[in-house]
């Protein structure tokens, strides 16, 4: 377009110069030469026009391709901040999940703890009960075997035997052993006794207490002050006499009770006659009582 227009400025001076001396038929040719330069011109100008409608086309197509794709990706990237949430939503869930069960694994091992050291407790509480069960196991035989061996001085009256408060008691009537007032053992108390440490010699692993009772009746004398010293004396006279005749001194004590623990009301001659008494008793195995003594969790008896 910029040639076409450059010709014409040169070709028109040319025409105006020599208007005068031209032919007409110069003159046609040059008029067909501008008519044909504007025609290019025209041409030029509409082929310029669609390349700028074309290029506006373009741009119009890159521009909605350029908006669709921004779309897209936008799109994507709400998808993308959706699924992060989504994401950090479930993570958040799947930590509350794990601290809630990590704090279930924490009861349950302190459970657990709590049920072992339960379960040890009772099972040494099972121990200590299956202990006693022995105990009580090889008491009774004990009394069974002395009921048995004994049987002809019960059936004569010279003493009796019976379980008291969880003990094998072996009593003795004072008429048989004692004069009244004194500590020193009879003919018949002697004989008596004699019988007596020949089973309990040979009863193993065993201890036994002699222990002497009297009536309410006051004594005071020289030897005797009160009822304590009395009884004590004839518990150590019991106690001699059976280390005498075979009985381990190791396994035997003595004491005296005086009148304070009856087994009969005083208001009658022959309820003071059933106090005045001494009895043997078999003490319990103190390692199996110990063992019984389990304490609980907090410092309780089991």
């Amino acid at each position: 377009m910029r040639a076409s227009t450059a010709a014409l400025a040169t070709l028109l001076p040319a025409l105006l110069l020599s208007t005068g001396c031209v032919k007409k038929s110069t003159h046609e040719s040059t008029l067909a030469a501008l008519s044909e330069a504007r025609m290019d011109h025209e041409a030029l100008r509409e082929e310029m026009a669609d390349r700028v409608e074309g290029l506006e086309a373009e741009l119009e197509a890159t521009r909605r391709a350029n908006e669709a794709e921004q779309a897209r990706l936008n799109a994507q990237i709400e998808a993308v901040r959706d699924s992060l949430s989504t994401m950090t939503d479930r993570h958040r869930e799947a930590q509350a999940r794990f601290d809630e069960a990590r704090t279930e694994v924490h009861r349950l091992e302190l459970v657990q703890r709590q049920r072992g050291e339960e379960f040890q407790r009772l099972n040494q509480r099972l121990q200590a009960l299956s202990a006693i069960e022995r105990e009580v196991r090889q008491r009774n035989d004990i009394y069974e075997e002395v009921i048995g061996r004994f049987r002809s001085l019960i059936d004569a009256g010279r003493l009796s035997v019976a379980i008291d408060r969880g003990r094998m008691v072996i009593q003795l009537p004072q008429d048989i052993l004692f004069e009244s007032g004194s500590a020193t053992l009879g003919a018949d108390g002697r004989t008596t006794l004699a019988e007596v440490a020949t089973v309990l010699a040979d009863i193993d692993d065993r201890s036994f207490q002699v222990e002497g009772h009297t009536d309410d009746v006051p004594i005071a004398t020289a030897r005797f002050p009160s009822n304590w010293e009395l009884s004590t004396a004839r518990a150590l006279s019991v106690v001699r006499l059976l280390v005498d005749r075979g009985v381990a001194p190791g396994t035997l004590s003595g004491a005296g009770y005086g009148e304070y623990r009856p087994v009969s009301d005083n208001e009658s001659p022959e309820g003071r006659r059933r106090n005045r008494r001494i009895e043997i008793v078999m003490l319990p195995n103190l390692d199996v009582i110990a063992a019984a003594q389990i304490p609980e969790a907090g410092g309780r008896p089991f």
